[in-house]
């Protein structure tokens, strides 16, 4: 998410637009502004705001194919959306609610309320943006540690395979074997952990 949040109204009626951007810049965030679902489809794309308020009626393209086209596109699916409707349908709500908004706002606004649900909103996406950099933090220091430990282990072995070809008793030779077979083995397992956490990530993207 942006330092300052951006967020995208999508309302066909300028006099709603124009009172929800106010709104929104009262709480210290940016706006931009879409009258019909086609031009909110292009700023989508082009900006990928981190917050829709989407008008649930529009002309041209319906706003739930503007809301499936987000969730079905992986660069901007994590986008939340908050569905707008003065209809007090609860059964038309609902089929949006199961095609993923985040929440719904009914008109007319309620500044309490929509304080409450815009702010929510952003928190949950500065927490979940706050907890994916914390796993790739940790992936990261994994990997460099997983990196680090194989070559002090590759150093042991080496050592050890040399401290081997001079042995004279067997007793020395068996400690040293034993240094050598538990080096590889805690090398092969950072080995197949970093395979895995590799996998992963791959799995991930």
């Amino acid at each position: 998410m942006r330092e300052t949040p951006l967020i995208l109204i999508v309302d066909d009626e300028k006099i709603i637009r124009e009172i929800l951007a106010k709104m929104v810049h009262v709480l210290g965030y940016n706006a931009m502004q879409a009258g019909n679902s086609t031009e909110a489809q292009l700023i989508i794309r082009q900006h990928k705001p981190d917050l829709i308020l989407l008008d649930m009626i529009m002309p041209g393209v319906d706003s739930m194919e503007v809301l499936k086209s987000v969730r079905s596109d992986e660069a901007l699916k994590h986008i939340a959306v908050i569905l707008i409707s003065g209809i007090d349908d609860l059964e038309a709500v609902s089929t949006f609610i199961e095609a993923g908004i985040n929440d719904f706002l009914p008109k007319p606004f309620n500044k309490a309320l929509f304080t409450l649900k815009v702010n929510s909103c952003l928190a949950h996406i500065a927490g979940r943006d706050t907890s994916q950099h914390a796993q790739k933090h940790m992936e990261t220091f994994c990997r460099d540690l997983s990196h680090d430990l194989n070559n002090a282990l590759t150093g042991i072995i080496m050592t050890a395979e040399l401290l081997l070809m001079n042995a004279k008793s067997e007793q020395e030779k068996e400690h040293i074997a034993d240094i050598i077979d538990s080096s590889e083995l805690v090398s092969s397992l950072i080995k197949e952990r970093r395979q895995s956490l590799s996998t992963n990530a791959n799995a991930e993207t």
